[in-house]
């Protein structure tokens, strides 16, 4: 569980940074992962 909690606010960190550089696509691809991983974590 922590570790789930870890990778979350790692990805929402670099999502915020790629969001400030303007980095659409990657944006779109951390998100996707970033919703994934909470949805797996809300079910357990």
């Amino acid at each position: 569980m922590k570790k789930a909690n870890e990778t979350i606010e790692m990805l929402q960190y670099q999502l915020r940074r790629y969001k400030a550089m303007r980095k659409g696509a990657a944006c779109q691809s951390l998100q996707y992962k970033l919703q994934k991983l909470m949805s797996q974590q809300a079910n357990v």
